[in-house]
């Protein structure tokens, strides 16, 4: 599975955290490759009380930087007021400074609850956000991935495979 925006985040946590109307209090990890292809889905905690700084340790030791290049995490809750006062926004931003260190990249954050998610990164479409045009665009018959080429005739212009 290629990850394309980051509501496939929100898509790929809200069965762990919303749960027959309910939510758990679960602190959700989602790793991605260097290709934007999904590594993993990974319960952090089940015991997650609106802070991420008890588990900075536990999400950097969950990341496989063999295998993982990019992550997410989601948790229930809202985010109240302006967004970059509250102090898990500084929580992210040192849980994404850490990350950086490894090498990995802190691509999304959401907090969900019973009816809908909030996220305090990018929610559409990576290819859209001009902060991520480092990213490995995937909108392109996803031509970045080693398992599957563009072998259209009349390709794209813009497709990295054409003619290939």
């Amino acid at each position: 599975m290629i990850i394309q925006a980051g509501f496939d985040f929100e898509i790929l946590a809200r069965p762990l955290i919303v749960q027959h109307g309910a939510l758990l209090p679960r602190l959700v990890l989602i790793g991605l490759d260097a290709e934007m292809q999904l590594d993993d889905v990974h319960v952090i905690t089940e015991e997650f009380e609106g802070s991420l700084a008890p588990f900075h340790d536990a999400v950097l030791a969950a990341l496989d930087t063999e295998f993982t290049k990019y992550f997410a995490i989601a948790h229930p809750g809202r985010f109240t007021g302006y967004i970059q006062t509250e102090p898990i926004m500084d929580e992210a931003d040192e849980l994404e400074s850490k990350a950086a260190e490894r090498g990995l990249r802190l691509i999304g954050h959401f907090a969900l609850d019973e009816t809908g998610y909030m996220s305090a990164r990018a929610h559409m479409y990576f290819d859209q956000y001009p902060s991520h045009n480092d990213l490995p665009r995937t909108m392109l018959h996803w031509s970045h991935s080693k398992l599957l080429r563009c072998l259209c005739a009349r390709c794209d212009p813009l497709c990295q495979t054409a003619g290939a």
